[in-house]
């Protein structure tokens, strides 16, 4: 099921973890904007395509080519199988999944787990169209280099660190930091059976909240301003109690884990 709506695409919000949103104001470095305008999360360097089908609707798979002694924690194959197990009105109108190669600035200054966006437009470094409409993203991780945090956590940091921890990262405190060892399995652990189900949850929450009011009449622009305008830490409650309620149903299923698919 897709939804349609009167609106404009191109106004769906883009700022999700960017300076706009006030993250990284501070940093000396910036990630360079694009030439051409558009967002650069949307341009993709040397990658590959797949394209698969899940009980009749078209996805596809965007993965782009490891550098900087990174990894892909999740395949393809990994992330249809939780796709496969997850209601499908969950997750309606997203049919795009990118494998990123974040670069050095990138790893720097916006290193996550993944992220969703309401809609993009990806294309190649060369312009090429690759894929428009909402996407997640699934970043590549630095082999051999600990996370390095703080002791200073606000609650939401300190939740995050329990969860990390419940992940399988080995978290040790040396002095006035955090030092958080990251392995093949406890990435695996946090993308596929956490970061993914997040971004389901904030997608799901858009299509109760925008997607479906604007298809039965609603007036998208209100909708949408209504959308943001709520605390990020409720959108965020909201994802995580989603993902924690949909790893339990599927723990409880047997679905996962399981092994990695290649």
């Amino acid at each position: 099921m897709i939804m349609h709506s009167h609106r404009n695409p191109t106004r769906r919000n883009r700022n999700i973890g960017t300076a706009k949103q006030g993250h990284g104001q501070n940093n000396a470095l910036v990630i360079p904007s694009r030439s051409d305008g558009l967002y650069w999360l949307d341009r993709i360097s040397d990658h590959r395509v797949e394209d698969r089908v899940i009980a009749d609707r078209k996805v596809r798979f965007i993965i782009e080519t490891n550098t900087l002694d990174c990894f892909h924690p999740c395949t393809v194959y990994d992330v249809l199988r939780v796709l496969e197990a997850l209601p499908q009105s969950d997750w309606a109108g997203l049919q795009t999944f990118v494998f990123r190669q974040p670069t050095r600035k990138q790893l720097i200054l916006s290193p996550v787990w993944g992220r969703l966006l309401y809609y993009s437009e990806i294309t190649t470094a060369k312009g090429r169209p690759l894929a428009k409409g909402p996407a997640i993203f699934l970043d590549a991780i630095q082999v051999g280099k600990p996370l390095i945090w703080s002791t200073s956590l606000d609650q939401d940091d300190s939740l995050e660190l329990d969860r990390l921890r419940a992940d399988g990262h080995d978290v040790q405190r040396l002095g006035r930091k955090f030092s958080i060892s990251v392995t093949a399995s406890s990435a695996r652990n946090t993308q596929l059976h956490r970061t993914f189900l997040h971004e389901i949850g904030h997608w799901f929450d858009w299509l109760t909240k925008v997607e479906e009011p604007a298809a039965k009449g609603g007036v998208w622009e209100n909708l949408e301003r209504d959308y943001f305008a709520r605390p990020k830490a409720e959108r965020e409650a909201f994802a995580h109690r989603y993902a924690d309620a949909q790893r339990m149903l599927l723990e409880e299923k047997g679905i996962i884990p399981f092994d990695q698919i290649k």
